[in-house]
């Protein structure tokens, strides 16, 4: 008759845990892959979106000394109408 062994109780439990663990680990690490992934897009983005931010200020600032710019025009444009107003006044009458 064949002798017949017979595993350790203790082997047993090893086995099952292991097996366990092999479901739970193997899914963590792809989602902790995939995580890892959307982190460095993110980080990717964020260096993109700063690039924009640091462009768009420069346009502001461009856009504001415009503004400006403008404005002194206007007034410049508003006191040559007033003078030659006065002076058209003058000229009126004489």
């Amino acid at each position: 008759m064949p002798k017949t062994t017979t595993v350790p109780d203790y082997e047993k439990i090893w086995k099952a845990f292991t097996v366990i663990l092999s479901f739970v680990v193997v899914p963590l690490v792809g989602w902790v892959w995939n995580t890892n992934v959307a982190v460095a897009q993110i980080q990717n983005d964020l260096i993109d979106a700063e690039g924009t931010i640091v462009v768009l200020e420069k346009q502001v600032e461009e856009a504001d000394v415009n503004a400006k710019a403008i404005i002194s025009m206007k007034k410049d444009i508003e006191y040559m109408k007033e003078t030659l107003d006065r002076v058209e006044r003058i000229l009126a009458e004489k």
